[in-house]
């Protein structure tokens, strides 16, 4: 085995703590929703790629129920739940991004929110996503932000305040930079989704308002980077 390998190998040892039947609908959900119905057309084939259980998605049928949806996942689990919750199309079960890259697949939009962190080629891995939406299409990307007060907090507080699955993070700053002038993409909006506050989740409908007012006054410290990226003419 060479090193290659046994960097793949710890790599896929480690814990994802994002697989989670139980997740409730979150801001960044709702947010990815929302630019989905804003960029999207009637009848667009809409992927989403790492679903989870089905929040984007079945805020997007709720929003916007004339899309054609589908979804991967590399659990079977997620996938069932999002199945039953949401008209899919067809779903894939995957092991990597890159699975999708040789199977001649095309959509009009394609969201990925996040995922890329975990993937060990992003560069790549866009590279991919984009070769599978049709000219003149979008992807919507969605990574978290690794300056926002929560993980200022969890460094203080524990070591190595991380979700082991992690392979990059980007400030709002390089992921700009990372999208615009490493990856040469066509990125029509930046945009983000909430800044946590304390009791959350149990002050939500009075907290959630104030949080995502906040975002939009302080954007870098945001929970969620969030990009919308229009395909060039091939």
């Amino acid at each position: 085995m060479g090193i290659s390998d046994k960097i793949e190998e710890m790599y896929r040892k480690r814990e994802n703590v994002h697989i989670s039947y139980t997740q409730p609908l979150n801001p960044c959900h709702e947010k990815v929703a929302e630019l989905i119905c804003k960029y999207s057309n009637d009848n667009d084939k809409l992927l989403d790629i790492g679903c989870g259980v089905g929040h984007t998605l079945s805020e997007v049928n709720k929003r916007k129920p004339s899309l054609n949806l589908f979804a991967a996942d590399i659990d079977d689990t997620t996938l069932a739940i999002t199945k039953e919750n949401v008209p899919l199309e067809e779903s894939f079960k995957i092991t990597t991004v890159e699975d999708l890259f040789d199977q001649g697949l095309n959509f009009d939009v394609i969201i990925m929110s996040h995922v890329l962190e975990h993937t060990r080629r992003p560069l790549d891995v866009l590279e991919g996503l984009v070769e599978m939406v049709k000219p003149k299409g979008i992807v919507i990307l969605a990574v978290p932000n690794p300056v926002r007060l929560q993980v200022f907090v969890g460094n203080i507080i524990k070591k190595h305040y991380v979700n082991r699955g992690h392979v990059y993070a980007w400030d709002r700053s390089h992921w700009i930079n990372f999208l615009e002038n490493i990856a040469g993409l066509n990125v029509i909006e930046y945009s983000q989704d909430f800044f946590p506050l304390p009791l959350r989740s149990k002050l939500r409908f009075v907290i959630g308002p104030i949080e995502q007012f906040l975002a939009r006054v302080f954007p870098w410290l945001a929970f969620s980077n969030i990009a919308v990226i229009q395909v060039d003419e091939k």
